[in-house]
């Protein structure tokens, strides 16, 4: 942006030409571009300057021979610009008003966040607990060729059973005296075989002559059974051995029987004595392979960050504020 020049400017250039005796060269430079006469001069300023119209020309002459030396201004604009246009100049006396009487109002808290910094706290331990789960194999190895049949079946040496499982969606008892003609029956609702959980399974002690069946008897010597004794269970491809802990005799009404335990359980019940559904024989077994550990609570501690982990480091707004907290915190 060029400066619009001074008569005394203009007056120091001529005199400048006239000391050095290179008036001819002034001449010749006004006759090149043709303003020696006063009719031909143009205007190069607007009405509100008082500048006389041929000593600006002779300048803008001087600066385009190279004579004198172009002044940059780059406010020169803005600054006419705010002398001259009142709309501008009127909204930057309402904005410096506003900064004015929003700092005014506000002054007791911007004086707090800039002279109090904030507290950096120690890192606090966090004590919790974790419930640990013990990998186990999902069946138990099998005997030098030992198939595992598919389907589901009940197997326990001492008694010579061999039957298969059958799991009826209900405990209806017409659907499960139907069910045990094929078979002894789990009792919908409790823990499937392998599972933590009692997995309670029924069979008969006896049954009428004339009914034809293979199960009939199946668990007629239920009750010869002893801890120590074990019993064999395939279910979806996958063998479970459970030992005998525990046996009890209960009456039909005590469903206590049923609940579920925190370990793989099994529950083989049947009527007691044979002949007759006065009372029913449970006998408990433990699962003992594959092993079973139960879940632990594992007490943990850790240490608690202060800060939630920033996702944008490589950035202006990262790095102008770790300027600024080592401003404010320069011994950390």
């Amino acid at each position: 942006m060029n400066r619009e020049p001074k008569i005394s400017e203009i007056e120091k250039l001529i005199e400048h030409f006239r000391q050095t005796e290179r008036e001819h060269e002034l001449n010749e430079i006004l006759e090149r571009h043709s303003i020696k006469q006063k009719d031909e001069i143009f205007s190069v300023v607007d009405l509100d300057h008082e500048f006389h119209e041929e000593a600006i020309v002779v300048n803008k002459l001087a600066w385009h021979e190279g004579l004198i030396k172009k002044t940059k201004k780059p406010f020169k604009r803005a600054q006419w610009i705010f002398r001259n246009k009142w709309y501008v100049r009127f909204g930057a006396y309402w904005l410096l008003l506003f900064i004015f009487i929003f700092s005014f109002l506000n002054a007791p808290i911007l004086i707090g966040r800039v002279t109090i910094s904030e507290k950096r706290a120690d890192p606090k331990l966090i004590t919790y607990q974790e419930l640990q789960v013990t990998p186990t194999d999902k069946s138990a190895p099998l005997e030098p060729g030992e198939v595992i049949p598919s389907g589901s079946f009940l197997k326990v040496p001492k008694l010579k059973v061999n039957a298969p499982i059958q799991f009826p969606d209900t405990n209806d008892e017409a659907v499960i005296q139907q069910y045990l003609t094929q078979g002894v029956v789990h009792y919908s609702g409790t823990a499937n075989p392998g599972e933590v959980g009692n997995s309670f399974i029924t069979g008969h002690s006896s049954n009428f002559w004339w009914i034809k069946g293979s199960y009939n008897y199946i668990f007629v010597n239920l009750d010869k059974l002893v801890p120590g004794d074990q019993a064999v269970i395939y279910h979806n491809g996958n063998k479970y051995v459970y030992e005998v802990s525990s046996e009890v005799v209960v009456l039909p009404t005590d469903v206590s029987v049923l609940q579920q335990t925190d370990t793989p359980t099994l529950s083989l019940m049947t009527c007691t004595p044979p002949g007759t559904n006065w009372k029913r024989l449970v006998v408990k077994l433990n699962q003992i392979s594959p092993t079973y550990t139960k879940p632990q609570l594992v007490t943990r501690t850790y240490e608690e960050p202060l800060n939630l982990p920033s996702t944008d480091l490589n950035s202006i707004g990262a790095w102008l504020k770790s300027v600024w907290d080592a401003i404010l915190h320069p011994t950390d």
